[in-house]
């Protein structure tokens, strides 16, 4: 059995405070937005470029879809290395 302190709390009790806990929420969903500049263009903010949001199975959609996080990532890696694309995954 845990010892008392002075103060009254147990030593297990504090061991327990000392753990580490999860820094935020943790969301299994995610939107993915591509964004696709004119080509030979550099990117930057004031530069107009279309945007495309994905839907589960990878197509565009209309408006943006909350799809899961695993296929979202997926997606964001398969379209990052290409020229003139920025990936958002919100």
């Amino acid at each position: 059995m845990p010892t008392a302190a002075p103060w009254g709390v147990t030593w297990g009790f504090l061991a327990k405070i000392s753990m580490a806990a999860p820094q935020g929420p943790v969301c299994n969903i995610r939107m993915l937005i591509v964004h696709r500049y004119a080509p030979g263009i550099k990117k930057s903010g004031a530069v107009p470029c279309t945007v495309e949001h994905f839907g589960r199975r990878g197509t565009p959609v209309k408006k943006m879809r909350l799809i899961p996080a695993e296929k979202a990532f997926a997606f964001a890696r398969r379209f990052q290395g290409l020229p003139g694309v920025t990936v958002s995954v919100c």
